[in-house]
């Protein structure tokens, strides 16, 4: 592949996200699903949501199994990694979670779209890596900007037109702020300029402009785990610009 046709693929994979996510919203079947009294008597206000991760990386493709039971599989320790993205969606309250080197493959107009929201490590690589997420629009009817009725195929839409109409949920001047704060969380490649006492105020800035806002949680319960309610500490000692990413 050339490295234009690999960013296609990587913008043409995150929009199958965004678009499943926003399908999966309007789908009569999965919400007549969820809305069965027996499940809402059991979850209240059960919806059928899922999460993604998005990674770029080598596999190997191959079948596996027995003469009795073969299964098609990708073996690599890069699909694994989508895997823990996928699972610590949870833990960040995104619907979808890319990395770095998957956001470096895009253009710079679908990088703008994304924000990262942290630095870690991962279980088996000490390279530290940045996580990044696309605040998915919502449709009109549950609160967003988006019409219900809205042809999203690509036979109606090319990859601008498609990022022009599926702007994410944070403006720029959100994004801007926000890239501010993560600028002080992370302290630059070896965390001596982080400055905690920053990012803390500009996070609660942005969670009184997008209340609720998974990341911005998620940081600031990251915080107060180092520094607990000490206002006055600039960076912990020792902060090397990353944590350890443990949540599944």
């Amino acid at each position: 592949h050339t490295s234009r046709g690999v960013g296609h693929t990587a913008e043409s994979s995150l929009r199958s996200y965004i678009t499943i996510i926003l399908e999966m919203s309007r789908n009569a079947a999965l919400i007549g699903f969820a809305k069965r009294p027996e499940i809402q008597a059991r979850l209240p206000g059960y919806r059928v949501r899922m999460g993604f991760g998005l990674h770029y990386g080598w596999a190997i493709e191959c079948a596996i199994g027995s003469e009795h039971k073969i299964d098609a599989s990708y073996l690599s320790p890069h699909v694994n990694l989508s895997a823990r993205l996928e699972s610590a969606t949870k833990a960040y309250g995104v619907s979808m979670l890319l990395s770095g080197e998957t956001l470096g493959l895009m253009t710079n107009k679908v990088k703008k779209l994304c924000r990262m929201v942290d630095r870690v490590t991962v279980k088996g690589s000490n390279a530290p890596m940045y996580l990044y997420t696309y605040d998915v629009p919502v449709l009109k009817s549950l609160g967003g900007d988006v019409p219900d009725d809205i042809d999203i195929s690509n036979a109606k839409l090319d990859m601008d037109e498609y990022f022009e109409v599926m702007k994410p949920t944070t403006d720029d001047k959100f994004r801007s702020a926000w890239a501010c704060a993560m600028q002080c969380y992370v302290g630059g490649s070896d965390g001596s300029t982080a400055d905690w006492r920053e990012c803390r105020r500009i996070m609660k800035q942005c969670l009184k402009k997008k209340p609720g806002d998974g990341p911005a949680l998620k940081i600031l319960e990251i915080l107060t785990e180092h520094v607990g309610n000490d206002l006055d500490v600039v960076r912990p000692p020792g902060w090397p610009g990353y944590r350890e990413l443990t949540e599944k």
